[in-house]
């Protein structure tokens, strides 16, 4: 028999520890859900800039810059995403990504594919995060806790 009220303060305690460790936990789990969320919409971004390179479509002077300097984006080309990397920086996050095709591509070409790429990819989250961007091109691109930048893109 408990006389003297021993158990219940074992359960207060019990359950206080209890209580502890889930509004720790269930910090860490929003934290990781978001960067989840980030990694997930700069894949979804990366093959959106794939995509409009195998599509071949561009505005009516990106469509003349490159019929005069670079003609073999104006026919579409195979590339894929090997990997996205995510390095954590206080409140910032830069994402790396790693691209591959088998189809030659000078280094021009290249940066101009990527640049497409982070492009889509900084878009992509803007949109995810319901965030206003003052800038153009997503320099700016942030989520509710962090910054986002990225590197530019490495061929493999």
């Amino acid at each position: 028999m408990n006389n003297k009220g021993q158990i219940v303060a074992e359960y207060i305690l019990v359950i206080g520890i209890i209580i502890v460790i889930l509004i720790t936990m269930s910090q860490i789990l929003i934290e990781e859900s978001e960067k989840n969320t980030i990694l997930e919409s700069a894949q979804i971004g990366a093959q959106i800039g794939i995509d409009k390179n195998a599509y071949a479509m561009y505005y009516n002077d990106t469509f003349n810059n490159y019929m005069l300097n670079y003609p073999k984006l104006l026919y579409p080309t195979e590339i894929s995403v090997i990997n996205i990397s995510m390095m954590n920086n206080n409140s910032s996050i830069i994402l790396q990504v790693f691209l591959h095709s088998d189809n030659y591509l000078t280094n021009n070409q290249k940066e101009i594919v990527g640049s497409r790429v982070n492009y889509y990819i900084r878009k992509t989250i803007s949109e995810t995060f319901n965030q206003k961007n003052s800038d153009l091109y997503y320099e700016n691109c942030q989520t509710n806790n962090y910054k986002i930048e990225t590197k530019k893109v490495k061929w493999i």
